[in-house]
């Protein structure tokens, strides 16, 4: 014999904790890493680049700093609407003897991952890097690009 939620307390606590890790799924399906951050976990210590994302009327444009990253070590990938963007920058060269005062600098490997804006051509991705700043440019999906819809009218009728 099954039990009401109202008779077992239990129960509906574990109904509106479920509910919650479903919710929390959804958003980061939709959000990828800014769920993460929006609730808190974002692991300490992890390098977090900065990024831009731009959409123009044909094209979304990433840029993600990452000074002192050789674009070799860089990996960009597109899943679905998620575009992944890994790489690493190597510890400082602290050659034997010589004394590090100060290392501000994040290093190691990092990861970040932005759901797009609208849905974009997987075969029409650049990206290249210039100045420290990886750019990262998607061509939009035709469905997502805009199109002028041309207003025609209709002769008034003739009026006896």
């Amino acid at each position: 014999m099954s039990e009401s939620h109202e008779s077992n307390p239990f129960l509906h606590q574990a109904e509106r904790f479920r509910g919650e890790v479903e919710r929390l799924i959804e958003r980061l399906k939709d959000q990828g890493e800014r769920a993460l951050d929006s609730i808190g976990v974002r692991p300490f210590g992890v390098w977090h680049p900065a990024a831009d994302i731009v959409e123009t009327p044909e094209h979304v444009i990433v840029a993600l700093d990452v000074p002192g990253v050789a674009s070799e070590s860089l990996d960009v990938q597109i899943a679905g609407n998620m575009l992944t963007i890994s790489g690493s920058r190597p510890l400082l060269d602290a050659a034997a003897g010589n004394i590090v005062h100060a290392q501000d600098r994040p290093t190691g490997e990092f990861a970040r991952s932005f759901p797009m804006p609208v849905a974009v051509e997987h075969d029409a991705v650049e990206a290249e890097v210039a100045d420290g700043v990886l750019t990262v440019k998607l061509a939009k999906a035709a469905q997502a690009r805009s199109h002028s819809i041309p207003v025609g009218s209709k002769p008034k009728p003739a009026t006896e």
